[in-house]
């Protein structure tokens, strides 16, 4: 109704339902399409009047003008529409609710009656609204239960406005004092029933909102509701009681399907016969947990392998998604600092010659996760270059130059030794931690290749360095290009490329100068070629280029064939390997001179690196693994030949026959002549 209100003053202040457009033969039909329009506003209007007090006898609405006579005999036939009251209804200058009954229903017709005002504040005409009682009681019904309840709209002087409802109202509720009443009371003793009122006024439109409760009826409700909730807890008792009885009788049969799981799982084990059931299945369960500890204990001994085969492949450029990344350094514990990221290549080939194994293998170990102030550096040592790669993640309050200072200095400090090391530059973003990878291969080969007396080379100093008066040969950049074709990476081979013909044709050397500085390059890529692809590559080679972008784009061309010649090698160089190293051992373990300085060498690996490769796959030490294999193959030929124990035993690599002895009585239990006898 406050909506209605508003309604009113805007149709009061509209130009086109003014009372002249509304006598007007012709725009009249604007003022109707006006009308119209205001109707669809609201959801309750059945039809919209204006009433002007000049013409006493005349409505206006969106369906045109007609007289008192036709708004109650025509439009409102059903009604009891009474014109002498109704024209007393059209006099007021107050807004009011009144009702208008129908010929065979208690409530009929509602309207609500609006004074038009002029901007002095004096009323010529009004709005009236009316609303079909159907409409109102769909609305009211929503707010009760039907079958407990229902709401009244009780107007001004008591008279009923509206109900929830449209059966017949009850006796109590029909006339204004029985309304009074009524409503003085908050019960009411009826042949229903007690029911209960409560009220809520409107002040501002003089309107109560009456609402009756059959108590009773709740009450049967509630009682059945309490009866039927009885009966679902004396099923639900009776039932449990039934389930405790049988799960009392069961009782062992979830444990045996637990234990029969466990050993589905597990190693089959015998327990002793003796034992209860309960018994039983605690000596599963404790067997159980002893071997998942076990696995434990295997996963967090492979975590460093691990480690090192993400770190790997990480600097090999074979991740390309941030995603992945993050998600594999966060599986194998491995914890950055987001400023910077760079690597360092340790040469182990110094260490070699200066060192033990065992100082090689702490090397690597102490390298494994090292950490500083605001850095962290984890390490890797390589399978082809025989160094450590250092991958080192800064902090914005460390630079690149004082965290590598700290590193060196813990490394002298534990290991004695001050070994080459190769740097790269510094980069912002993980997936290009290959290229800084590249850069401290190609700074550790410049210091071999041009004999370098110091220890520490970055590759941005060894840049820098050429940058003089003049032209001088990019040989970091050489060294760059070698590398990244070295480890498959096209994209930064084809920039170093580009980079270095960009340098010659600015330089602007003489003819003979060109001839050799295009042709070494061009040999630079083709020797690595061929190492790689085979000697075919030579027959490929174009050497009648005119002009250096030709050049240009035939060393693009042989590098990309490259690069996809190494990415088509088996994915992890160390599963190749792992074949490669135990076939030889298997094969080689009766040899009396087997090391692991010969297995090294055999495979141009550290001797470190061999060490830690058998351990973590075999989990035995190189001489125990051998060890194994000779005890085996003394075993098998004890049993299956005659020959004297003495050639067995020297044929597996053996000298000392007699020292040997005491040592497989030690591990077996009895002689080697004992075992045979025992076994035959």
């Amino acid at each position: 109704m406050s909506q209605l209100d508003m309604l009113t003053k805007e149709i009061g202040a509209n130009p086109k339902t003014t009372e002249k457009m509304a006598k007007h033969p012709y725009y009249s039909v604007e003022m109707m399409k006006e009308l119209q329009r205001y109707k669809i506003t609201s959801n309750i209007i059945d039809e919209m009047y204006i009433y002007y007090y000049d013409e006493p006898n005349k409505f206006y609405s969106s369906a045109g003008s007609l007289d008192l006579e036709t708004f109650g005999k025509v439009r409102y036939q059903s009604y009891n529409i009474d014109k002498k009251q109704m024209k007393k209804l059209l006099d007021t200058k107050v807004p009011s609710i009144e009702t208008i009954p129908s010929g065979n229903q208690a409530l009929g017709l509602l309207t609500y009656l609006v004074p038009l005002t002029s901007t002095s504040g004096s009323a010529y005409g009004l709005v009236m609204y009316t609303m079909k009682m159907t409409d109102i009681e769909g609305i009211l019904d929503k707010t009760v239960d039907k079958d407990t309840g229902r709401v009244y709209m009780v107007g001004e002087n008591n008279h009923l406005l509206a109900s929830s409802s449209g059966e017949k109202l009850p006796s109590y509720f029909k006339e204004p004092k029985e309304i009074q009443l009524a409503m003085n009371s908050s019960m009411i003793k009826t042949s229903d029933g007690v029911i209960r009122m409560n009220r809520l006024k409107d002040n501002d439109f003089g309107i109560q909102y009456v609402s009756f409760t059959n108590t009773s009826q709740i009450f049967k409700e509630l009682n059945r509701t309490n009866a039927l909730v009885l009966l679902v807890v004396f099923i639900v008792l009776i039932t449990g009681i039934g389930a405790i009885l049988i799960i009392g009788r069961k009782q062992y049969q979830p444990i045996r399907k637990i234990e029969r799981m466990i050993d589905n799982r597990v190693d089959a084990i015998v327990e002793p016969s003796h034992l209860s059931d309960f018994d039983k299945f605690e000596y599963h369960v404790t067997h159980f947990l002893k071997q998942n500890e076990q696995l434990h204990q295997e996963v967090l001994r492979q975590t460093p392998y691990a480690r090192e085969q993400v770190i790997r492949r990480l600097l090999m450029g074979r991740f390309n998604q941030l995603e992945e990344i993050q998600l594999l350094l966060q599986s194998v514990n491995i914890h950055l600092f987001d400023a910077g990221y760079f690597v360092m290549l340790i040469d182990t080939k110094m260490v070699n010659s200066k060192t033990s194994i065992q100082n090689q293998e702490f090397l690597m170990s102490f390298l494994d996760d090292l950490s500083g102030e605001n850095y962290q550096a984890y390490g890797s040592e390589m399978l082809s270059e025989q160094a450590i790669a250092l991958f080192v993640s800064l902090d914005k309050k460390v630079t690149q130059q004082s965290a590598v200072t700290d590193i060196l200095k813990k490394i002298v400090s534990a290991n004695s030794v001050a070994p080459a090391t190769g740097i790269g530059s510094v980069v912002k973003e993980l997936k290009n931690i290959n290229r800084t990878y590249i850069e401290g291969l190609a700074a550790l080969e410049y210091s071999t290749v041009f004999e370098k007396r110091t220890n520490i080379h970055y590759y941005e100093e060894i840049s820098k360095k050429q940058e003089v008066d003049g032209f001088e040969y990019p040989k970091d950049e050489k060294l760059k290009l070698n590398q990244s074709l070295l480890q498959g990476d096209f994209e930064i081979a084809s920039e170093t490329i580009e980079l270095m013909i960009t340098k010659a044709i600015k330089s602007q050397l003489n003819p003979t100068e060109l001839k050799l500085y295009t042709f070494d390059l061009l040999n630079s890529v083709v020797g690595i070629g061929v190492e790689i692809i085979g000697p075919s590559l030579i027959t490929e080679v174009n050497v009648e280029f005119r002009n250096l972008t030709e050049l240009k784009l035939e060393l693009i061309h042989m590098s990309k064939k490259i690069c996809l010649a190494v990415q088509a090698k088996p994915k992890s160089q160390e599963t190749k390997l792992h074949k490669e190293i135990f076939d030889y051992l298997n094969r080689e373990y009766t040899s009396h001179d087997i090391s692991l300085e010969q297995v090294a060498s055999e495979f141009d690996v550290s001797i470190s690196f061999i060490s830690r490769f058998i351990k973590k796959e075999s989990g035995h030490t190189f001489s125990k693994y051998i060890q194994e294999l000779r005890l085996e193959q003394i075993k098998k030929e004890l049993i299956d030949t005659d020959k004297p124990i003495k050639d067995i035993i020297v044929s597996v690599g053996y000298y000392d026959v007699s020292n040997y002895t005491r040592k497989f009585k030690s591990i077996v239990g009895m002689t080697p002549g004992q075992f045979r006898n025992a076994n035959r």
